[in-house]
C-alpha cells in the first residue's frame, strides 16, 4: 500500500512537471530563439541521460542504441516535433499548446486502428468524436469558423507537433517492443539523437548564433532536467506499482496544471466556447485511458508502458 501512494505521488509529481513546462518554454521564448532553445534542451538532457547510463554501466548498450535505424528516425521526429511546439508557441498561448500537445493521445488510438489494427471500440469512437470537436473548438474560441492570423498559425503548428509525435509513439512502440528493451538507454539515445538534429535546424533556422550565457537560460536548464528527465524516471517508476490506466488518468493533472499556471503566471484566459473545448479534449483523454491499451501514452518524453515490465529484467 505505501509503495502504491509512492507510485501515485511519484506519478502526479511527474505530471505536474511535464505541465508546467508549457508556461516555462512561452517564458523562456521571451528571450531565446525557439530552434536554439529545442537544441540547448536536449544538449543538456542528454549529457544528464548519458551520465546517468554511464552510472548503471549500460553505455556498450547506449553506443549500440545510438546507431540504430530506428532510433535515429525517433530522434529526429522527436525533434521536427519540438521545433514545432517551440516555434508555435511564440504565436499563441501556453494554453492551447497544453491542449493541442495532449490531443496527441486521441490521435495514437485513431493511427493504432490504422497501423496495428486495434480494435476500435465505441468507448474509442467516442473519444476520437469528443477530442477531434475539442481541438476545433479551442481553435476557433467556439465560433466555428477559422480567423487567419499568428495565433491560427501558432496552432496549427502545435497541432502538427501532435501529429508528428503520434508517428513517435508507433514508432517508440515497434522499437521497444522489436528491438530495444532497456527503456533507459533508449531514452539516453533517443535524446542524444534529438539534439543532434536540433543544432543543424538551428543553424540553418534559428537568429543569430547560440546563445551567451546568461540569466535567460534558466528555462532551458528547467526543462532539461525538470521537463525531460526527471519525470520521465519518475513516472518510468511509478509504473512499476501502478497500473497504466490508472497512471495515464493520473497523468490528466498536467493538463489541468498547465492551464492554471498559465492563468496565473501569463494572464492567459480560453474563452467560453474554448474552455468547452477544453472539457471535451479532457473527456476524450479520459475515455481513451479507460480503454486501456498500449496506445494510451501521452508525451513526446514518455515510453510505453510495457517497456517498464522488460526493464525490471534487468534492474
Amino acid at each position: 500500500m505505501k509503495g502504491h501512494r509512492a507510485a501515485v505521488a511519484a506519478t502526479m509529481l511527474s505530471g505536474l512537471l511535464w505541465g508546467s513546462s508549457f508556461v516555462v518554454v512561452k517564458l523562456g521564448l521571451r528571450a531565446i530563439d525557439p530552434y536554439w532553445f529545442v537544441f540547448m534542451r536536449f544538449a543538456l538532457a542528454s549529457g544528464i541521460a548519458i551520465g546517468y547510463v554511464a552510472a548503471i554501466r549500460r553505455l556498450a548498450g547506449f553506443r549500440a542504441a545510438l546507431r540504430h535505424p530506428l532510433v535515429i528516425w525517433l530522434g529526429v521526429t522527436n525533434a521536427v516535433g519540438f521545433v514545432m511546439q517551440f516555434k508555435g508557441q511564440t504565436l499563441t498561448t501556453a494554453s492551447k499548446a497544453a491542449l493541442f500537445v495532449n490531443s496527441n493521445t486521441i490521435l495514437v488510438a485513431v493511427a493504432s486502428w490504422f497501423v496495428f489494427r486495434e480494435r476500435l471500440t465505441r468507448l474509442k469512437t467516442a473519444a476520437i468524436v469528443s477530442g477531434m470537436v475539442g481541438v476545433i473548438m479551442v481553435t476557433t474560441g467556439g465560433r466555428l469558423r477559422l480567423i487567419p492570423g499568428a495565433e491560427l498559425t501558432g496552432d496549427a503548428l502545435i497541432f502538427g507537433a501532435a501529429i508528428i509525435w503520434t508517428a513517435f509513439v508507433l514508432l517508440n512502440k515497434k522499437i521497444v517492443s522489436e528491438h530495444i528493451a532497456d527503456v533507459r538507454v533508449l531514452t539516453a539515445a533517443m535524446v542524444t539523437v534529438t539534439a543532434l538534429t536540433a543544432l543543424p535546424l538551428a543553424a540553418v533556422f534559428g537568429k543569430g548564433g547560440l546563445p551567451e550565457l546568461s540569466m535567460d537560460l534558466w528555462a532551458v536548464a528547467y526543462t532539461a532536467l525538470f521537463c525531460t528527465v526527471l519525470p520521465f524516471l519518475l513516472w518510468t517508476w511509478g509504473l512499476k506499482h501502478i497500473s497504466a490506466t490508472g497512471s495515464c488518468v493520473i497523468l490528466l493533472v498536467e493538463i489541468v496544471f498547465a492551464l492554471a499556471l498559465a492563468t496565473a503566471v501569463l494572464g492567459e484566459h480560453l474563452s467560453a466556447g474554448a474552455t468547452l473545448g477544453a472539457v471535451l479534449i479532457v473527456a476524450a483523454v479520459i475515455l481513451t485511458s479507460l480503454e486501456g491499451g498500449d496506445e494510451t501514452v501521452t508525451g513526446p518524453d514518455v515510453v510505453p508502458e510495457y517497456a517498464v515490465e522488460e526493464e525490471k529484467e534487468l534492474s
